[in-house]
């Protein structure tokens, strides 16, 4: 048995299979037995430490840590996967973005204007997720790099799922699990050491206190240089502090603080290159036609021989966070048929953010003479062409603060011979935001105007004498929004296999934005911005579900979801369009359908599922520079399936892999010179879909039977692949396909275990992000030792 495998005890009833699931194996067996429903589980319980002897653990049995999706991940109608701590330890995975390259769909945003904010920006099929982070089913109200020091799992929640979790959630839901104290004495400590180069640190320490309190302290110390990224940096430390009263009994409070600083390098990426004018020539001029497009290609410049080391920003760029965190958990089984649980939460955040966006300007789509004389057309023609910085940079200083408080009831009962499981509360939240801008004295740092000579091959790193950076006091936002959501569902048992689940939430959402006049710093005269919006929403969904055996369940399910204006209060720097107050919210369809078996005895997990996500009344900025726009509708179909768990007792494996069809189905016109007319981009790719993703982990214990030495030998290896996908909705910005091949050797001998990591083994020209006209290079060929003790 690999102490890899029972290293950390879980404070969830997510059981270790030692891998990352998207839907994880049960035995099919047993015919016609009959399947209780789970009991609800929240993340308040606390559950003994699971040891896995020969075969994998049955993941599909462990709750999905949300009281409000009670039962187990088998039990829900809907494709959710799981990246358990054991994975994440074997990866080496340090932050939440490493963790979610196991789920196929996910993609990421650079973020910047309508994408967000720099930082955990995520797309779950396609759809944007950056509000949609949530820690122990409660929001994640804040924009920063989040590290995974303090996970014991993450989960991902597909599909349109505002019934549970309010606005939002298009894609699906991101939640990460906390460490908890737990009963039983461990003491865990481990380095990690890398070229770039990489030092981290982690101590987890837990005491048990009495027979029903304990206490738990990690701790986290991460420096790093970005493996060739030139000048990028990301640094962390990090603390969480668990106590947890009542483990064991029927009532549980948990008391949660968690804080995280971090210090990194904004890194904007690379600029793109048309290959060509991006239209046929046209006529400047109201009423005329709309530009036709050519099919020119836009990619990275690297990918036309600028090294993946280069960096266009300056050493002024910065991103200093700071997260303060509190969670209190409770939870009480008042009887055999009733659980009620309360979960609260307050975060603080701020931020000091300064950055560098490069462009390398394209045609602008009225003369094909013109693309000549652009940073394009130069590029391509053998110059080396000043870059420009545009984005509205440098950047700003951000505090924000948000409190929510979810009150949960689980009632199971019995009317007639119908068995029901309701779930019903009350969903409150509210955050603020408070923003100054960082503005520039001097010369704007490296402009064509300025002439301070940096270039797309030769940019300059350091700034112009004259230039720096001030606290801009005339230029401030700020933003507040809340929330009151009511939700209840019944999942009723019709017979001992068949069931239905139906559920709804109604919530009244509010929000508010000012920004001063930039002339006088006034918050009410001249240009300054004073609006407001409201929006009530219900949310519903309805699933049918079929379990001829407790081994085996197909599902149909159905749901809607809604994302209002003003929903990304800290993430947007004008999170309601002051010229359009009225626009009504965005609207989401899933319909899905789905399987999940056990193969092998139980040993090997099979899961399936099809979808269709349609998004309507998608708010975005027009192309041609207008202001907001509705109507644009985008459809996206897909397939998913993972195959997990024990080939045999010494080798497991993990497939997960994902088709997305993902099609703009119609578009709004836009208005001024050359607007886009109405349905324009109808037929082209929905952007950041990756058509085909797929990822396997595999790792086999040789001191099974292959080895003869003393402790534990275990060697495993990895394959990452995501399809190329666009940027933008004209589809001309592209990101290119990736591939990486990762590799791990451990050794464990008692307490202690050492392991050599290895990523992008081929060293791949690779993209983690990308927004607009912009991509970011991944690192290349890279290594990590690992030590550590446990006690």
């Amino acid at each position: 048995m690999s102490r890899l495998k029972t290293l950390r005890p879980t404070t969830s009833n997510a059981v270790t299979a030692g891998l990352a699931v998207t839907l994880s194996a049960i035995p099919l067996f047993g015919a016609g037995a009959q399947q209780a429903p789970a009991p609800a589980a929240t993340p308040e319980e606390e559950l003994p430490t699971v040891t896995v002897e020969g075969e994998s653990a049955n993941a599909l049995e462990a709750s999905t840590g949300l009281s409000r999706l009670p039962g187990t991940i088998q039990d829900t109608p809907q494709t959710i996967t799981v990246i358990s701590q054991e994975t994440m330890q074997q990866q080496g995975v340090t932050t939440l973005e490493q963790a979610l390259r196991n789920v196929p769909g996910v993609t990421v945003a650079i973020g910047e204007g309508n994408g967000g904010l720099n930082g955990d920006q995520f797309r779950i099929r396609g759809f944007q997720a950056k509000g949609d982070i949530y820690i122990d089913g409660l929001r994640d109200f804040g924009v920063y790099v989040r590290d995974s020091f303090a996970y014991e799992s993450v989960e991902v929640i597909k599909g349109p799922a505002s019934e549970s979790f309010g606005m939002g959630t298009t894609g699906g839901a991101i939640n990460n699990t906390l460490k908890s104290a737990h009963l039983g004495d461990a003491y865990d400590f481990e380095g990690q050491f890398g070229n770039g180069p990489l030092y981290r640190g982690v101590i987890d320490l837990n005491k048990q206190i009495t027979d029903t309190i304990a206490v738990r302290i990690v701790g986290m110390v991460n420096e790093q240089d970005v493996v060739d990224r030139d000048h990028v940096e990301s640094n962390r430390a990090g603390l969480l502090g668990s106590v947890a009263f009542g483990l064991g009994t029927d009532q549980t409070l948990t008391l949660n603080y968690l804080y995280q600083h971090g210090d990194r390098t904004p890194d904007y990426g690379v600029p793109m290159v048309s290959s060509g004018p991006l239209y046929n020539p046209v006529a400047v001029g109201p009423g005329n036609p709309p530009p036709t497009r050519t099919g020119v290609n836009t990619r990275p410049v690297t990918q036309y021989g600028v090294p993946r080391d280069t960096f266009y920003g300056k050493e002024t760029d910065k991103d200093i966070t700071n997260v303060n965190m509190f969670t209190a958990r409770y939870s009480k089984d008042v009887n055999d048929w009733l659980t009620v649980t309360n979960d609260t939460r307050f975060a603080n955040y701020s931020r000091e953010f300064a950055t560098t966006i490069p462009e390398c300007g394209s045609d602008n789509g009225t003369t094909a003479p013109n693309w000549a004389d652009t940073c394009s057309g130069r590029f391509f023609a053998g110059d080396d062409p000043l870059v420009a910085f545009g984005g509205g940079n440098p950047g700003f200083d951000q505090s924000s603060w948000g409190m929510q408080n979810i009150t949960t009831a689980i009632a199971k009962f019995t009317t007639g011979t119908w068995r029901h499981e309701v779930v019903g509360g009350v969903d409150l939240f509210y955050q603020d935001d408070r923003r100054t801008a960082i503005s520039v004295l001097g010369n704007k740092q490296g402009t064509k105007e300025a002439g301070t000579g940096s270039t797309i091959e030769n940019p300059i790193y350091e700034n112009v004498t004259d230039y720096s950076l001030y606290l801009n006091e005339l230029a401030k936002k700020k933003a507040s929004s809340s929330d009151v959501g009511i939700f209840i569902s019944d999942r009723v048992w019709l017979t001992e296999q068949w069931s239905v689940l139906g559920g709804v939430r109604w919530d009244s959402f509010s929000s508010s934005y000012r920004a001063t006049d930039t002339a006088t710093g006034s918050w009410n005269g001249g240009t300054s911005v004073n609006t407001d919006s409201d929006t009530d929403a219900l949310s519903p969904k309805a699933s049918v579900i079929w379990e001829p055996t407790p081994l085996q369940t197909y599902y149909v399910s159905w749901a809607r979801s809604f994302s209002p204006q003003g929903a990304f209060v800290t993430n947007d720097a004008a999170p309601i369009n002051a010229n359009q107050v009225d626009l009504e919210p965005e609207e989401n369809e899933l319909w899905e359908a789905g399987l999940k078996l056990g193969l092998l005895g139980g040993r090997l997990g099979f899961s399936a599922a099809v979808f269709q996500i349609e998004k309507s009344n998608q708010a975005y900025s027009d192309p041609a520079g207008n202001d907001f726009v509705l109507g644009e509708d985008v459809r996206v179909r897909g397939v998913e399936f993972g195959l997990t768990g024990n080939i045999t007792d010494a080798w497991v494996v993990q497939l997960a892999y994902a088709y997305l069809d993902g099609t703009i189905t119609s578009s709004a016109a836009g208005t001024g010179n050359n607007a886009i007319p109405a349905n324009y981009y109808v037929g082209n790719e929905a952007p950041y879909v990756s058509p085909n993703t797929a990822s396997v982990w595999t790792t086999y214990e040789l001191t099974k039977h292959l080895v003869d030495l003393p402790g534990t030998v275990l060697v495993g290896g990895g394959i990452t692949y995501a399809d190329g996908y666009y940027t933008n909705v004209n589809n001309i910005a592209y990101i290119p396909d990736s591939f990486t091949l990762d590799a791990l050797l451990s050794y464990e001998y008692k307490n202690f275990r050492v392991a050599l990591n290895g990523y992008n083994l081929s060293d791949e020209l690779n993209y983690s992000a990308g927004f607009g006209n912009r991509a970011v290079p991944a690192s290349g060929r890279t290594f990590t030792v690992t030590v550590g003790a446990t006690f």
